[in-house]
């Protein structure tokens, strides 16, 4: 029954999720975002994210929680360094601080609608596929800190579903030491029901954050704490949500 009943959710969900992402950012969001302000732009993919929190909620069943809101700060530059399952992660994001900035492939810029809200948004193009990508790093700390918002890094630089196993970047190890800036980690679930497929679970989907963890550590030290902090902890949520069966056997 509980299969049924997520099956039925599924279709809801992606019947109204993706046309609702495609009118809202086709039609609206990226000729918005070539007449008005980036705060304006910023205000619309705002509402964007939650009216998609509120869809998964009411056609897909799927909840979120915030947990440690009060940890992270209201204004500045800050490092978030998340744990990616999700499709859903950047959605809970934004809603967090709509100053947020992230990290995007070359590639997404040429994407219809979607590179022109980027640009507008200043979000930081990165060349993945480059030898010297992690030079670019330097350039990176300082727009964050000219800018003074928060970056969102995922160190597993891709979506890790639930069961499977990623070694970390040190992205925001090198971006601490450019930055000075402190270091706030966001643990997850989204994974578990918000799924990298058509068919989605019910559920709550928690993200966590904690922090701020300040520089000084060695690089083996930060690595070994992002392993315990995105890594780890959100094996627990996974755990607490009632699916340890989907942790790595080398996790438990």
């Amino acid at each position: 029954m509980k299969a049924l009943m997520n099956g039925i959710r599924s279709i809801l969900f992606n019947l109204t999720f993706y046309p609702f992402t495609l009118i809202f950012c086709g039609l609206i969001l990226a000729p918005i975002s070539m007449f008005v302000s980036e705060a304006k732009t910023r205000k619309g993919v705002d509402f964007y994210c939650r009216g998609s929190l509120w869809i998964a909620r009411v056609f897909g069943g799927i909840r979120h929680e915030y947990r440690g809101l009060e940890k992270l700060p209201k204004d500045g530059a800050l490092i978030l360094a998340a744990a990616h399952q999700s499709n859903m992660d950047p959605i809970m994001t934004f809603p967090l601080r709509n100053d947020v900035t992230a990290l995007a492939k070359r590639q997404l810029f040429s994407v219809p609608f979607i590179g022109r809200i980027l640009k507008k948004m200043r979000i930081v193009r990165i060349d993945r596929e480059s030898r010297n990508a992690h030079k670019g790093m330097d350039q990176v700390a300082k727009h964050v800190v000219n800018l003074g918002r928060p970056l969102i890094v995922y160190p597993q630089a891709t979506r890790v579903p639930p069961g499977q196993t990623r070694r970390l970047k040190s992205g925001a190890f090198h971006l601490q030491e450019s930055t000075g800036l402190s270091v706030y980690t966001v643990s997850t679930n989204t994974g578990l029901f918000w799924t990298k497929g058509f068919w989605h679970r019910a559920g709550t989907a928690v993200f966590e954050i904690d922090g701020p963890f300040a520089p000084g550590r060695t690089k083996e030290e930060f690595m070994a704490l992002l392993e315990d902090k995105v890594v780890d902890r959100s094996h627990q949520l996974m755990v607490e949500a009632g699916y340890e069966h989907l942790i790595p056997k080398k996790a438990k």
